[in-house]
């Protein structure tokens, strides 16, 4: 289906054309003058006159493309996400785009219905949905946020971020150097002081954690190969 018009663009569009058809007229009317003007013994009368009839030409279709761009009508709505306002040519029969901040208008009934804000509970950004809303994603986080449904029901995408809910064993099997910095890396991470810390790293591979989210294991394993320290982690069964 055709995405509905902004009247602002059929006003660019007509003005637009009758710019350009308005420079080219007179640059047309000012050739075909000083043709006229040095017509001589009229070798050059034909030419001039029909330059100057393009030229008029030209002049009038830009006359009316004015006319039709004061004529293009307006049918104004409001962002409900940023409040600014959108001019349509007629009322919308569908969601329409706002080019302010780039989200879609939900709309029934030819008009925009309100949205609610709501924060992700894994990211606290501010997200909005309404009552056209199926299944709401983070934008920032790509997680599924549980909203509220007239009907009761509760809708799951295939795009969501599902969280491994599992519990992870860490292990360190290697490194290249005891350097200052994984030395203080592991004491930061796992509470030890300097000599029980260097004592581990003679007792490879250890285990680090236990029974820690993906998440921090995936974290503290990319801290320490940034010092050359080599880690794996597995699912606890």
């Amino acid at each position: 289906m055709p995405s509905v018009q902004r009247s602002s663009d059929v006003v660019e569009s007509h003005s637009e054309r009758a710019v350009m058809s308005g420079i080219a007229g007179v640059i047309l009317l000012a050739l075909g003058g000083v043709l006229w003007m040095f017509r001589g013994d009229g070798m050059f009368s034909i030419l001039s006159l029909m330059l100057m009839a393009g030229g008029l030409g030209a002049v009038i279709y830009a006359a009316v493309c004015i006319a039709q761009a004061r004529k293009v009508t307006c049918f104004k709505i409001e962002c409900p996400y940023c409040h600014s306002a959108v001019s349509l040519l007629t009322a919308p029969d569908r969601d329409v785009s706002c080019r302010s901040c780039l989200r879609m208008i939900p709309i029934v009934d030819g008009k925009p219905i309100a949205v609610t804000q709501v924060r992700c509970g894994y990211c606290n950004a501010l997200n909005y949905y309404s009552d056209k809303t199926i299944v709401l994603l983070c934008e920032e986080c790509n997680h599924e946020i549980p909203i509220s449904r007239a009907d009761g029901q509760v809708a799951h995408s295939r795009f969501a971020v599902v969280d491994d809910e599992r519990f992870y064993e860490l292990k360190l099997v290697g490194f290249e150097h005891p350097t200052e910095d994984l030395l203080s890396t592991l004491q930061q991470a796992l509470a030890l002081n300097r000599n029980q810390v260097k004592d581990m790293l003679g007792e490879l591979p250890v285990t680090l954690l236990s029974g820690i989210p993906k998440k921090k294991a995936e974290m503290l394993t990319a801290q320490l190969n940034l010092h050359g320290a080599s880690c794996q982690f597995y699912p606890l069964n």
